[in-house]
């Protein structure tokens, strides 16, 4: 006699949540930093982030949490990591700058001996008060000051490390990339493939790959004083000889945060002169990059009076330019060639020693730098 086999229920089966259980010494309440973290670990912050992300009344795999816990790490690493950059940048700046004054001062102080003005080492009286034995001993003594801390930061080779670190690609890459739809701009008639390669002139160069994307139409020169890479020629551009004929000319000068890192001001406007000198007029394109602080929020300098300094050197067109976030960009083209109206050969010499643009108050305003450029 068969069987019937009883039906299958087609009910639905509740199905009972499986928690992992609790040591019975632990409860909820106690399940937290101290009980995932070890004594005096350093991750107790990053899981206080993960709870706080951790929506109410769900519960989170211990997969999960070391998950986030790295990568709430990895974040906080990488904050002090561009934090400490930015400090030791901006105190290399700081002392370069002091540095640069110290040695003006002690500079004009001997200049003006040699002169016979002033007999002993004193300024030139249009320049001010007398300088004393006391205070260039001052200065010789803070100059060795500044260097030594100069040296205890890296030195050069250290500020320049730190200033490709912040070129990187995690931190917004270097500033070519505004500069090369002006340059297609001026040059629509460009052959990229088959045509002359424009010569592009990279001053203080932190990489020698920034035009390596467009190495078929561009051909860069990189230089700088302290190379980090041995693709980028070694040279001073102050210092760096000036074209004799066309064909040695540029059709393209970058200064991309080269003119703030320069602590003399007089020397600052001595570098953009210099630049005419390398450029084809009529064609020429200056690649000039600032921090934006340096143009918006100084007493010394804005907008305006940069576009009427650079129209005196004959950047009479501006092409385009750009307020970033930290950065002001701007494209000049050298529409006629007046750099030797500036040498000093020609006009007397008190007009010559006048400058052309002296440091002189714009904005008379608290907390604003002091960032100048003296075009003399």
């Amino acid at each position: 006699m068969a069987v019937k086999k009883p039906k299958r229920s087609t009910a639905k089966r509740r199905r009972i949540p499986v928690t992992a259980s609790l040591p019975p010494t632990a409860t909820p309440a106690t399940t937290s930093q101290h009980s995932l973290t070890p004594a005096g670990s350093s991750s107790a912050g990053s899981l206080s982030v993960l709870m706080a992300l951790t929506p109410s009344g769900a519960e989170t795999t211990s997969s999960t949490s070391s998950l986030l816990t790295i990568k709430s790490s990895k974040t906080v690493a990488r904050k002090k990591s561009s934090m400490a950059t930015a400090q030791l940048i901006r105190r290399y700046h700081t002392l370069n700058k002091e540095l640069s004054q110290c040695l003006a001062r002690i500079d004009a102080s001997t200049n003006s001996s040699q002169s016979g003005n002033g007999g002993g080492g004193g300024y030139q009286r249009s320049q001010g008060p007398r300088y004393t034995a006391q205070q260039k001993a001052d200065d010789l003594a803070r100059i060795a000051a500044i260097r030594q801390e100069m040296d205890d930061l890296g030195g050069l080779d250290m500020y320049q490390k730190a200033s490709t670190l912040g070129q990187s690609k995690q931190r917004g890459g270097d500033s070519s990339k505004w500069f090369i739809p002006v340059i297609e701009s001026c040059h629509p008639q460009l052959d990229k493939k088959a045509g002359k390669p424009l010569r592009l002139l990279d001053i203080g160069a932190l990489s020698p790959h920034n035009y390596q994307k467009y190495s078929s139409w561009i051909k860069a020169t990189p230089i700088d004083l302290n190379p980090q890479d041995p693709l980028i020629t070694k040279m001073d551009f102050l210092e760096m000889p000036i074209p004799t004929t066309k064909d040695d000319l540029f059709d393209i000068v970058s200064l991309s945060l080269v003119v703030n890192f320069v602590g003399d001001p007089t020397q600052r406007g001595e570098i953009l002169r210099h630049s005419t000198r390398f450029l084809v007029p009529g064609t020429g394109l200056l690649y000039l990059v600032l921090p934006l602080p340096c143009i918006d929020n100084s007493r010394y300098m804005d907008h305006e009076l940069l576009v009427e300094m650079m129209a005196a050197l004959g950047y009479t067109t501006l092409v385009s330019h750009h307020l970033a976030k930290k950065l002001a960009y701007y494209a000049f083209r050298l529409d006629v060639d007046v750099a030797p109206s500036f040498s000093g050969d020609k006009g007397s010499k008190k007009a010559a020693s006048q400058p052309l643009f002296p440091k002189k108050m714009r904005h008379d305003k608290p907390n604003r730098n002091n960032f100048c450029i003296v075009l003399a």
